[in-house]
């Protein structure tokens, strides 16, 4: 079952988020290593899921050994000490939590995260993750998985890919467009799969559009790590983050009207129109597989 999101919840995600940030500040822990750790999460979740339905079964003796050989054993660790700290959040919470904290961390968008994801034992395995190997169509294969299927999409998340898989070169760089400014630029040594960005006539517009464009990129970045790290939420974390929002403003509303009873009524309409809103939304952009 899908946590309950209540104050208390919520206060342990603030305290959790305070301790992801200070980790990255104090360079004790790098912020790419948490970005491809959140990553990682939702593929290896959706890698299950895909084999589960297609009849594949994966030995306990495999799973160990992937476990034990994952190079986020370090990361993991680190996210099972905070999950000490804070047992009632679960372990997908964490890990996408860690995401949006090394986002901020290395580019400065600020993305909105919303808790509530489902407790899942399953380890995060990085040869879940796109690779440099693939081409266009391979590529498309593995992000579908996740749910993503818009080429702006799809290469906005490789270039954080890029960064997230970038070692220790990764602690120095920014998550922006640089990645595209170089690629268009770049004759030699490219691997597969930006030779698939660069000839795939989606892929490419889109590379040549975040090498020019900064802003695009940003935009359409926050829009797909969003919807990556979503992936899985029930509808009513949806619901309830919404509305919680909506009364915030409901709040700020009656304060600055005198007239109460105005205020109420409009409300009422953001309330509701919130509600219908997000559920119109979830239900067009994601499919009803949830990873419960």
């Amino acid at each position: 079952m899908a946590p309950r999101v209540d104050e208390k919840y919520r206060e342990e995600i603030n305290k959790a988020r305070i301790e992801l940030e200070n980790l990255v500040k104090s360079k004790e822990f790098s912020a790419p290593d948490f970005l491809r750790l959140a990553y990682a999460s939702q593929f290896t979740i959706a890698n299950s899921h895909h084999d589960d339905n297609a009849g594949n079964t994966t030995s306990t003796d495999d799973a160990t050994k992937k476990k034990t050989q994952s190079p986020n054993n370090n990361s993991l660790k680190t996210i099972a000490k905070i999950k000490a700290n804070h047992p009632i959040i679960t372990y997908p919470d964490l890990y996408q939590l860690a995401g949006i904290v090394a986002v901020k961390e290395l580019g400065g968008l600020d993305i909105e995260f919303v808790p509530g994801r489902t407790e899942s034992l399953i380890s995060p395995d990085e040869s879940c993750l796109p690779d440099v190997k693939q081409i266009p169509a391979e590529l498309r294969d593995v992000f579908r998985k996740v749910e993503i299927s818009d080429p702006k999409h799809i290469v906005a998340l490789y270039g954080g890919l890029k960064l997230a898989t970038a070692g220790a070169q990764g602690a120095n760089l920014k998550l922006d467009n640089s990645y595209f400014v170089d690629l268009v630029d770049k004759k030699k040594d490219l691997s597969p799969a930006e030779k698939a960005l660069l000839d795939d006539p989606e892929f490419h517009n889109c590379v040549r559009c975040y090498a020019t464009h900064k802003e695009d990129f940003f935009e359409d970045y926050e829009e797909a790590h969003k919807k990556l790290a979503d992936l899985g939420l029930p509808y009513s974390a949806f619901i309830k983050s919404t509305l919680e929002k909506s009364a915030s403003q409901v709040k700020k509303v009656l304060g600055a009207q005198k007239a109460v009873g105005v205020g109420v009524a409009v409300a009422a309409a953001v309330v509701i129109l919130s509600f219908f809103y997000v559920i119109n939304r979830r239900t067009a952009k994601h499919s009803p597989h949830q990873f419960q």
